[in-house]
């Protein structure tokens, strides 16, 4: 069984997401048409065959356990669907009804939703869970995504080198302007290592909702999942990032309208926002130097 999955995890990951020049020097990469509809499946998968290649997931004995905000878990239970281990998944209601329903769709089992409506963090529950492990009569896999280096590697050798071979169409492009956000970090991390091993002159501008400071441990309630999310991203390397842009909810609001309308996009809240950013520096950037964003996911999970 280990091997059918090393195999499938071959195959699919040769499935490339589309570089598309969406404007005059502004490049996006539609993470969207990932299965599960996110650049999140690239780490849950990485993380899954790591633990699996480790002993640490055995299937038909082991059941994975993790806190997310949707994406990641939609990775997850694609990714252990595929041998056949089960995945409990903590979720925070404040999320999409849709998401969650479409986690449930895919495999996933809900967890902690008494816990979670008497106040509990989705953390609190998986802490629960770990702790009464034996009593629920369950071997658990905590994937911790947030401290999981394969988020990383899954960017770093998945991701940036697809974006790297892809950029060949771009016969005279020699800078690249990554325009990013950080929830864990991973993989403003991992492209940008790997777009400046392959040889291109490459800033970062991290993009935080108005109001964040990520780097000071400020956060305000916003709307913008996945960036910001109340904690220092941990997988960062802050050395990377050449400048901060902040985005407040009017402007992401106007960004998600007008790709909408103008190109049939319908951008999630979290890559409306690092567009409205990449859009902007790509209108005073010379041709040879391309502006770049992900699509991370699409703003149905929003509604």
């Amino acid at each position: 069984m280990t091997e059918n999955f090393l195999r499938c995890h071959v195959d699919q990951s040769a499935e490339w997401t589309p570089l598309r020049e969406i404007e005059p020097g502004l490049l996006i990469k539609f993470e969207i048409d990932n299965p599960g509809s996110s650049h999140k499946v690239r780490a849950a998968r990485r993380i899954v065959q790591r633990a699996v290649k480790a002993g640490q997931i055995i299937p038909g004995k082991t059941t994975v356990i993790e806190k997310t905000g949707g994406n990641f878990g939609l990775g997850l239970a694609l990714a252990c669907s595929e041998i056949g281990v089960p995945v409990e998944l903590a979720v925070g209601l404040s999320f999409s009804p849709l998401k969650r329903r479409f986690l449930e769709f895919s495999g996933a089992t809900l967890i902690g939703i008494d816990r979670l409506q008497a106040g509990a963090t989705p953390r609190e529950v998986v802490e629960w869970h770990l702790a009464n492990a034996a009593m629920l009569c369950k071997s658990y896999f905590y994937t911790d995504q947030f401290n999981n280096p394969g988020s990383i590697e899954a960017h770093e050798y998945e991701t940036g080198p697809e974006i790297v071979s892809q950029l060949r169409a771009f016969t005279h492009c020699r800078a690249i302007s990554f325009v990013s956000c950080a929830g864990t970090g991973a993989h403003l991390t991992g492209i940008t290592r790997a777009l400046r091993r392959a040889g291109f002159i490459v800033d970062v501008t991290l993009v935080e909702p108005a109001g964040c400071d990520s780097r000071a441990g400020i956060f305000v309630d916003h709307r913008f999942e996945g960036m910001a999310v109340g904690v220092k991203p941990p997988l960062l390397d802050w050395s990377l990032v050449d400048r901060t842009e902040h985005v407040d909810q009017v402007t992401m609001l106007a960004t998600q309208q007008r790709f909408a309308a103008t190109y049939g996009y319908f951008f999630g809240n979290t890559s409306a926002a690092c567009i409205s950013v990449a859009s902007a520096l790509a209108a005073r950037r010379p041709a040879s130097h391309k502006v770049l964003a992900i699509a991370y996911d699409h703003g149905l999970w929003y509604a």
